[in-house]
């Protein structure tokens, strides 16, 4: 029988392989994928689905094939009454990059008939900035929608720091990091519990933690879990 650190082994080459798009990897992911759509199966292994459903929504270029599978697995979240499950399909979701898409996903997050108001903002933290335009998307959107939120989420001070950090960590451009001070140059006292949360996503760009991005991209992924596609993160 294999050991559980060799299946561990065996998982995360496989979400490896999946992530810098090894062609075999996605293909049986995406085979996989297209039978649990269709209905031919009606369960997938439970320590792949992270990685079949982050491969299949990852796909460049987005095609209407791949808008159909985001579309699935959003009523899969809406109807699941699975905690365990919603996390892993909101995290693939994230991960399309089509930013019409990203900007509805986060619209419905701030929709409490579609999704719990805890869990708004560690989806709009920690899915859709996933992905360079995920990022860009998440700034926007976090800019124009600062007034309503801090109105509204300030008092969920562990989701408000991570929607914080979420959206600002991994930023690395002077424009943006100027961009980011003008905007909060008059909005700390709005920050709540962000605050910290502020200052420490925004260290990196102050350049006080170089070293953190001198890591590779795939030791990045295996310490924390970050999901890679051709060494883009």
């Amino acid at each position: 029988p294999v050991g559980f650190q060799d299946r561990m082994k065996v998982i995360l080459s496989i979400n490896l392989a999946c992530g810098y798009g090894v062609e075999r990897c996605v293909t049986t992911a995406t085979s996989l994928f297209n039978k649990y759509k269709n209905g031919e199966i009606t369960e997938l292994p439970a320590e792949l689905k992270t990685t079949i459903f982050n491969t299949v929504l990852s796909v460049t270029p987005v095609t209407d094939e791949v808008k159909e599978n985001w579309e699935f697995l959003w009523e899969k979240f809406l109807n699941s009454q699975q905690a365990t499950e919603k996390v892993v399909i909101y995290y693939a979701l994230g991960l399309i990059r089509d930013e019409e898409t990203l900007l509805r996903f986060a619209r419905d997050c701030l929709d409490e008939t579609k999704v719990r108001q805890g869990d708004a903002l560690y989806i709009l933290g920690t899915s859709i900035p996933r992905t360079k335009i995920g990022r860009e998307v998440s700034w926007r959107f976090m800019k124009e929608n600062w007034a309503s939120m801090t109105e509204e989420s300030t008092e969920n001070l562990f989701g408000f720091d991570v929607y914080v950090s979420g959206v600002l960590e991994d930023f690395s451009d002077e424009a943006t990091l100027a961009e980011i001070r003008e905007f909060f140059s008059d909005k700390m006292d709005t920050l709540g519990s962000g605050a910290a949360a502020y200052d420490g996503a925004c260290s990196p760009l102050w350049g006080t933690s170089p070293g953190w991005r001198n890591i590779g991209p795939a030791w990045r992924c295996m310490l924390t879990g970050s999901w890679v596609l051709n060494g883009e993160k």
